[in-house]
């Protein structure tokens, strides 16, 4: 009895050994596992930033193309150029007219734009112009015209209503008005004014109020007309 008892002693003492020599090596092997747990998540979170750091970059850029394609349309007029020579459009009478022709004609050709016929602001831009017009025209031999998207017989409401002594031209696709730089995106129009000499872009106001359209063109029409003294 006391020699089977040592033998199962002897047993469980070797077998005790064997697992403390396994732990170490099970913690190792534990260890491996959790490092490189460790190691694919610190992976993925990099990749992960990395991807959305690329992909700021590009909604940053896109954006800033937007803008800057928004801000200045391909064809685009910039002061020094020339009215293109296709540029025909209807009056309010539905009657055709050359843009450059009537330029050329004009000598010093004022052109305001306004977003919409007979509403407040664009009502008191085209009243401005009536009010200042003789002094325009008599006075310093200027054209005056406004254009707009509006169809002829909204045109033609819009003089009869505010009594206007000039004409109104129409640009229903707003392709002369994109070539001025004052279309708004994706559609619309902002209020600005423009002065041509010989059919030569001298002044451009993109973005002005009412009152800052017309009482700017009547200073600046005085003083291209001075230059020329």
């Amino acid at each position: 009895m006391q020699l089977r008892s040592s033998t199962v002693q002897a047993t469980k003492r070797s077998a005790s050994a064997e697992s403390e020599k396994e732990k170490p090596a099970k913690r190792a092997k534990t260890d491996k596992k959790v490092a490189a747990k460790k190691t694919g998540k610190q992976a993925k979170a990099k990749a992960k930033a990395e991807t959305k750091v690329v992909k700021t970059k590009k909604e940053h850029t896109s954006k800033a193309e937007s803008k800057k394609e928004a801000k200045q349309t391909p064809g685009e007029l910039e002061i020094g150029d020339a009215i293109p020579e296709d540029v025909v459009l209807e009056d309010q009478n539905s009657k055709q007219v050359n843009l450059l022709q009537l330029a050329k004609k004009a000598h010093i050709l004022v052109v305001f734009v306004y977003p919409r016929a007979s509403t407040p602001g664009c009502t008191r831009q085209a009243k401005g112009f009536r009010d200042e017009y003789d002094e325009l025209t008599k006075k310093l031999k200027a054209t005056v015209v406004g254009l707009s998207a509006d169809s002829p017989k909204a045109q033609q409401k819009f003089i009869e209503r505010q009594s206007l002594q000039y004409d109104l031209l129409c640009d229903p696709g707003r392709s002369l008005i994109a070539t001025l730089g004052c279309k708004k995106h994706p559609k619309g129009t902002i209020r600005s004014h423009f002065i041509f000499v010989d059919g030569i872009l001298r002044v451009k106001k993109v973005k002005v109020s009412p009152e800052v359209s017309y009482k700017g063109a009547l200073e600046q029409v005085k003083e291209i007309v001075a230059e020329k003294k």
